[in-house]
């Protein structure tokens, strides 16, 4: 709280105002008054972004939901007294009411002169230093309030989200689907294979999870007699996080009597055939891969319909038909040296299916695209195919190598389904925590007879964050969960967290004498710190610092490195100083160099902003993607991907020296997941890579 501030709102009460009064009498919107015709007179309300005083006239300019307008306050309008009256009081961030009058300035601005105005709501903190837009990453997550206010970006991308649920609702109510609401709490972690996550019902005494789908109640729905079915449920499923991936989603599942899986592809390409021109204007649009690149994908119908056993093979040649057992497929993706992302001797034959297709196959398919005939064990929900009993009858949309969808043909078969839950609960005994648990009331459901019908289901997201282009699912989601700091107080934690300081000075009018230094000391390093540089200046861009300030400490932070011949001891001392002193650098260009050598300067010169932390994770991760693009046949570093990347950094082999905790701190220090991090420092590399010789 700041204390003038509340001192200001102490002095309306004691002189008969009350600060937060209870409504207004709000005629128009913003948007609204903009509408209005000159002359015309209005009652509107907004916050204050904007507040310029010039002599005996004032503007402001308010924002509400819709938009922007400059308002103008008079002395002799409003009388001398309140004038000096409105000039004490208000602030930043202050909600005012005014009434007054449409005019347009000489320069074409629309603008309402101010006859009265009231304050609706005292604000009582600053408003953060980049009112125009929060550039912090971490702040934007954890106030969204602060970013929906100042990016109008960010704000207009939730009213996105908004406009794609109506109208996906809109597009199942017109095909006669009937909305229906389904347990949160149950008794059996049912519908998909996740890890769900436990909780306790303390009035029955009894522990319960958090649904992991609606599947099963939805498929209960047509057992009890209804035809069609669809639910926008919320999900949890206690598993890993990374931008595609978040441990409690929303979701939206339909499920149709009498369907099939073909005829659940052929909605499916309808919908987007209608929902995405409706949106966006058109069928093709750009979205980001998930390298983070933005391709072109074309939505309109008909897909490419391709069996997961094809894509396999086309993506490493191994055909999982030929590989029966768990055993045999864990040989086949031994014997090619392919690494799997998560450990894979305890997963059953279907989760290994699944994760080696998510590995090979998945991030090539960009196109929009149909992925079939899952084999039975990765699909413990799924009807048999009549043509191959090994098999499903189940698709699932792939698009810019994410999936969007997965559906299929319904097992309404109750022997059949209490079989395969026995197979998922040997699976779980021997470790493999995806597995599907039992759920022997579905079972029981099902013995009472269900129609033959088609599931479906779409991460509402997952979708979103393609159609607006963004790379994390955090971005589309108004408040995402996010790890406490750990300097937050414990009765606050994530919800109240204070914008990080950016850095600590500018000095970024050095990057000249930075490059002469660098052609003066620098030989073995040089690469080094021209990547590292980039990497900072990207970074700056992403936090909102100044980049050139940023690419200056990136590339002097290991200035003294050749010259002290790798003297550990030495490193970012006298000598480094006196170099520095000799293009007459502040002191906080060496504080900040000297952060970044925590074991040995930590205790002095702390990582407090975001540029020191952002030095210390990026200073281990350009010299590590140096190693890994030497090491490539082209050793060009346009050729090296994130995942090669993530690839050598699980080989502990590889580059010894490299600590990959340091750079694994980005998730905990900067809240990045720790492919953007990559992909943004390998993308500010590629920008110089003539200069750093790759």
């Amino acid at each position: 709280m700041d204390p003038i501030r509340h001192a200001k709102a102490q002095k309306m009460r004691t002189g008969g105002l009350d600060p937060y009064p209870s409504a207004f009498a709000r005629s128009h919107t913003l948007h609204e008054t903009k509408e209005l015709k000159d002359g015309k007179p209005v009652s509107t309300a907004g916050r204050i972004m904007l507040l310029r005083e010039m002599g005996g006239m004032t503007f402001a300019h308010l924002q509400d939901h819709t938009g922007r307008l400059q308002i103008a306050f008079k002395e002799d309008e409003l009388k001398k007294a309140e004038y000096i009256r409105m000039l004490e009081l208000l602030d930043l961030g202050d909600i005012i009411g005014i009434t007054g009058k449409r005019f347009t300035t000489k320069k074409g601005e629309l603008t309402v002169l101010v006859k009265e105005w009231t304050m609706l709501c005292k604000a009582l903190r600053q408003p953060p230093e980049k009112w125009h837009g929060i550039a912090e990453q971490e702040t934007a997550w954890r106030q969204r309030y602060l970013d929906t206010l100042s990016n109008r970006e960010t704000f207009e991308r939730f009213e996105f989200r908004s406009f794609f649920l109506q109208k996906l609702r809109e597009f199942y109510w017109s095909n006669e689907f009937l909305e229906v609401e389904t347990p949160i709490l149950t008794g059996a972690a049912s519908g998909a294979l996740a890890e769900p996550f436990i909780t306790h019902h303390a009035a029955y005494d009894l522990d319960l999870y958090l649904r992991i789908a609606p599947e099963t109640f939805l498929k209960e729905c047509l057992i009890g007699g209804f035809d069609r079915v669809f639910e926008v449920a919320r999900c949890f499923r206690n598993e890993g996080l990374d931008p595609s991936h978040l441990q409690d989603f929303t979701m939206v599942e339909h499920y149709a009597a009498y369907w099939d899986y073909h005829k659940n592809m052929e909605f499916t390409e309808q919908m987007f055939g209608l929902l995405i021109p409706e949106l966006i204007g058109k069928s093709k649009i750009k979205i980001p891969d998930r390298e983070s690149h933005l391709v072109t994908v074309d939505f309109a119908p008909p897909w490419p319909r391709i069996s997961i056993q094809s894509a396999i093979l086309d993506g490493c040649g191994i055909n999982i038909a030929e590989c029966s057992s768990q055993q045999d497929l864990l040989k086949a993706i031994g014997d090619l040296e392919i690494t799997l992302d998560v450990p894979v001797e305890k997963l059953s034959r279907g989760n290994l299916i699944d994760q080696l297709y998510k590995k090979v196959a998945r991030p090539k398919i960009l196109q929009p695209t149909f992925i079939t005939e899952h084999p039975i064990d990765l699909s413990p929900l799924a009807r048999r195919s009549d043509l191959d009993p090994t098999v499903t009858d189940r698709f699932q949309l792939v698009v810019g190598g994410w999936e969007i969808v997965n559906a299929y043909s319904e097992l309404i078969d109750p022997v059949d389904q209490a079989a395969r839950f026995e197979d998922q609960a040997r699976a779980a005994a021997k470790g493999d925590t995806a597995a599907h648990r039992k759920d022997d009331e579905f079972v029981k459901a099902l013995e009472y007879g269900c129609p033959p019908c088609s599931g479906w289901g779409m991460g509402i997201d997952r979708i979103v964050a393609l159609l607006t282009q963004q790379r994390n699912l955090r971005d589309v989601v108004l408040f995402p969960l996010m790890k406490p700091r750990k300097d937050a107080p414990a009765d606050l934690h994530v919800h109240v967290a204070q914008p990080l300081l950016l850095q600590h000075a500018e000095y970024g009018h050095l990057l000249p004498a930075a490059h002469a230094l660098l052609e003066e000391h620098a030989t073995n390093t040089k690469a080094h710190l021209i990547a590292t540089g980039a990497a900072m200046a990207a970074l700056a861009t992403k936090f909102g610092g100044d980049p050139d300030t940023w690419r200056v400490a990136g590339m002097l932070h290991d200035l003294d490195w050749d010259s002290l011949d790798k003297d550990f001891e030495k490193h970012c001392g006298e000598e480094l100083d006196a170099m520095l002193r000799g293009i007459k650098a502040p002191p906080e260009l060496l504080a900040d160099i000297r952060a970044h050598y925590a074991k040995r300067y930590g205790a002095d010169y702390p990582l407090n902003s975001m540029l020191r932390k952002c030095l210390y994770c990026c200073d281990e991760l350009t010299g590590f993607i140096i190693a890994t693009t030497l090491v490539r046949p082209s050793k060009k570093i346009a050729d090296t991907e994130v995942s090669s990347i993530k690839k050598k950094l699980k080989d502990k082999t590889f580059a010894r020296q490299v600590d990959r905790e340091q750079i694994a701190q980005c998730e905990s220090l900067l809240n990045i997941p720790l492919d953007d991090f990559i992909s943004l420092t390998l993308s500010a590399m590629k920008g110089v890579a003539d200069p750093i010789g790759l």
